[in-house]
């Protein structure tokens, strides 16, 4: 199998300085870096420093999701290894990654970030509700990071890659592994295959704490919106208004939700699963 990292950039060239000899070590066949749009240089150090990498350039600033469906469309390679600018791979990660691909079922397998485990979600009190656990052995795990993770690209390209509602990011990587176990296909957290990340480190840089907290909620809703089984949805949907008459703020959230109803409408009309949410809930 053909192997092809892709790494979306913004502001980050202190990161990808520490972080580009690690990435290069694990001799993949393909490098590929989407500069958003960064105003430290990046593109003009990576151009110098290290031209055997693919170097896409954003005429603006299109935020994570698209800059990541960009470097997928780039990529010619079988697995693509999704890594964010502050992620430090062990140079192992792509052989204990790719045996697993032998199983034509396998969408993602998610990489061993040390203080984050596996993703273990349920439905309860209206909400999707998840967790983090941690597993000494290879673990099914709801949604693989979009932080650090291995996708098979066939599949990818059959989900259509990251929805860019979620733009400028936040809950891309839920909906699309929560799109793909709809569709049966399976995701793994790998303990073997471990990469250090140190988060938050472009967002951060564009957002400021309040923020990033509406996004984060407003994706959180999105995801539920696109995805939830309709009698789930209904439940949902008092839950929502039973948190709002508690808690005003939420209707801030809620209404940049509503923005995207027409897209999520569509969506749902045209998408046909083939689990059902309690199966692809018990199923971890």
């Amino acid at each position: 199998m053909t192997t092809a990292v892709v790494i979306p950039a913004y502001n980050g060239l202190d990161y990808l300085k520490i972080n580009l000899p690690a990435v290069l070590k694990l001799k993949s066949d393909q490098v590929i870096i989407v500069d958003d749009a960064s105003e430290d240089f990046t593109g003009e150090f990576i151009k110098s420093t290290y031209p055997e990498i693919k170097l896409i350039t954003n005429p603006k600033n299109l935020r994570f999701p698209k800059s990541v469906n960009i470097g997928f469309q780039a990529a010619e390679a079988d697995v693509i290894l999704l890594l964010n600018q502050d992620v430090t791979p062990h140079p192992d990660i792509i052989t204990k990654a790719l045996k697993f691909f032998d199983d034509p079922k396998l969408f993602a397998v998610t990489f061993n970030e040390g203080k984050f485990g596996y993703a273990k979600v349920q439905f309860t009190g209206g909400f999707l509700q998840y967790t983090s656990q941690k597993s000494e052995s290879v673990h099914s795990s709801f949604w693989a990071s979009g932080g650090s993770c291995a996708v098979r690209k066939t599949i990818w390209d059959q989900l259509g890659g990251f929805d860019p509602v979620f733009s400028p990011g936040y809950h891309e990587d839920l909906d699309i592994s929560w799109r793909a176990r709809k569709q049966g296909y399976k995701i793994l957290w790998l303990p073997d295959a471990r990469v250090e990340h140190q988060r938050e480190t472009a967002f951060n840089k564009a957002f400021d704490v309040g923020q990033l907290q509406l996004i984060k909620d407003r994706n959180y809703l999105i995801c539920q919106w696109k995805n939830l089984s309709a009698v789930n949805l209904c439940l949902h949907f008092l839950a929502v208004l039973l948190r709002c008459l508690k808690h005003p703020g939420y209707l801030i959230p809620v209404a940049m939700a509503k923005w995207h109803l027409l897209s999520i409408i569509s969506y749902r009309l045209t998408s046909k699963n083939l689990y059902s949410d309690n199966r692809i809930f018990n199923d971890q």
